[in-house]
């Protein structure tokens, strides 16, 4: 049987949280989920596999199409977001017309919030619940057996019921024995982020599940447990990074700091077996101690991003945030003392959002100056807490992303929290705040006097350019 798992192309995407300006520059990153699910399936007798990130390696829905008929592909695997649905159908319908018989799966968290729906549009065969590892494995090994309609928990076909779907969601309680994503088949060497002067990079994820209750938390297919790799394993999988000749490992996970003493086991270890490769991390305020951060930073931790949100604590009590602007400050202090960069990660037009709110998150990055700021739009996005506030107050009339779901549409606009402020004057507000933030001259001496070659000059000067260029 032959496997084809793509990162579809992302050129009818929606518009992001981000202005294009600086989502366009933030680096090239390879597709986890599609080299999880490679990993599994390498090396199972009589399965070839093949694996394209569509977005990187340049290549549109067309070509990967003629590519799966050249190769006579079996079974596609497609990972759909939300915001990329049109690309991913483009590409299933391309897929389609060249190999009527191939099968069609669609991972990640669209399919697993819209299994009926996603099954609906016609041209997916199967809807994937939850994590895809385990299920999909079993789905092609039925498939290879000779089964003409496969029954998998996890798995939604058009011929199954998608009722209790809820008990059908598979989450992987041990990942330590998952295999390490099969980066070798995409080229390595080419992943990079533009925040790092290590390269080329990668990322990677030492943990699924957020036990927090953020109420705009976007990541349903991973659940709410959390569940954590070894810090023997995830060192491990650093030590297998440096071995393709990668020089930075950027953990993904919701909060690589939910446990404390997992973070400082890592760091151990890295030190005592001497393991040379910078990394970085999402963190929450709060979760380290102020005395963690040095041996953090010897172990090769380069950056942190914090999510500070707000700097109004009223908004950040709305939106059940569970920490405090002195718990970021305390924070923001003790990783610039170790010598740890920062990333700092607000958003504009929470519940309650104003003028004034926006003047104090802006006046609050300023003060725990962090290396960079990504300021980004609230969204209401599905299965989230606040959408379904949203639904409730009559902010919005009917279900718009089950209806976009259904039917979807290149004029389709995510919908943003509109209580005070207008999406017009959130957008305004939002650039302004890329403005006030990276276009103050101490802020641009500062980047200057840390930059060490010409390729991280020019790095820097793009970023400035295309901020202060954000149209008004």
């Amino acid at each position: 049987m032959k496997i084809l798992l793509v990162y579809p192309p992302t050129r009818k995407s929606l518009q992001s949280i981000l202005p294009a300006e600086v989502e366009s520059g933030r680096g090239a990153f390879p597709p986890l989920g599609i080299l999880y699910l490679a990993a599994q399936l390498q090396g199972v007798p009589g399965m070839e596999l093949e694996v394209r990130d569509a977005v990187h390696q340049n290549l549109s829905a067309e070509r990967i199409a003629e590519e799966a008929e050249e190769k006579g592909i079996d079974l596609v695997g497609i990972t759909l977001l939300s915001f990329h649905l049109l690309d991913a159908m483009d590409l299933a319908e391309q897929i389609k017309k060249r190999l009527p018989k191939a099968k069609i799966i669609a991972g990640g968290p669209h399919p697993h919030l819209y299994p009926k729906e996603t099954l609906g549009l016609g041209m997916f065969d199967y809807a994937a619940m939850g994590e895809g590892e385990d299920i999909l494995k079993k789905l092609l090994a039925r498939l290879q057996a000779g089964e003409k309609s496969p029954r998998v928990d996890g798995i939604i076909s058009q011929e199954d019921s998608v009722k209790n779907l809820e008990s059908q969601t598979c989450a992987i309680e041990d990942l330590d024995r998952l295999k390490f994503p099969a980066r070798g088949l995409l080229p390595v060497g080419t992943y990079f982020s533009v925040l790092s002067q290590n390269r080329p990079a990668t990322t990677a994820i030492s943990s699924r599940g957020c036990p927090y209750r953020c109420i705009f938390c976007d990541r349903p297919h991973l659940g709410k447990k959390f569940r954590a790799r070894s810090a023997g394993n995830v060192v491990a999988e650093m030590e297998s990074c440096a071995g393709l000749g990668i020089r930075e490992v950027i953990f993904y996970d919701d909060n690589f700091t939910t446990s404390r003493d997992r973070v400082l086991n890592i760091a151990e270890l890295i030190l005592e077996r001497k393991l040379k490769i910078a990394w970085e991390i999402r963190a929450r305020v709060g979760d380290l101690n102020s005395g963690d951060y040095p041996l953090l930073r010897r172990a090769g931790l380069d950056r942190i991003h914090f999510g500070v949100e707000s700097g109004d604590p009223d908004l950040l009590e709305r939106i059940n945030k569970g920490i405090t602007i002195e718990q970021a400050r305390q924070a923001f202090r003790s990783a610039h003392s170790a010598g740890i960069e920062t990333l700092a990660y607000f958003m504009i037009g929470l519940p309650g959002e104003t003028p004034a709110t926006i003047s104090r998150a802006i006046s609050l990055a300023q003060e725990l100056k962090p290396g960079y700021v990504h300021f980004s739009m609230l969204m209401l996005f599905p299965g989230t807490p606040i959408y379904q506030m949203a639904l409730e107050r009559g902010m919005l009339r009917e279900d718009v992303w089950q209806k976009f779901a259904q039917n979807p549409s290149p004029d389709f606009q995510a919908p943003v929290w509109e209580e005070n402020l207008k999406r017009r004057e959130l957008e305004s507000a939002l650039r302004q705040a890329y403005r006030k933030f990276y276009l103050r001259p101490g802020y641009l001496f500062s980047r200057l006097a840390r930059t060490r070659s010409w390729r991280s000059f020019k790095t820097q000067a793009r970023m400035g350019l295309s901020i202060s260029g954000l149209k008004k």
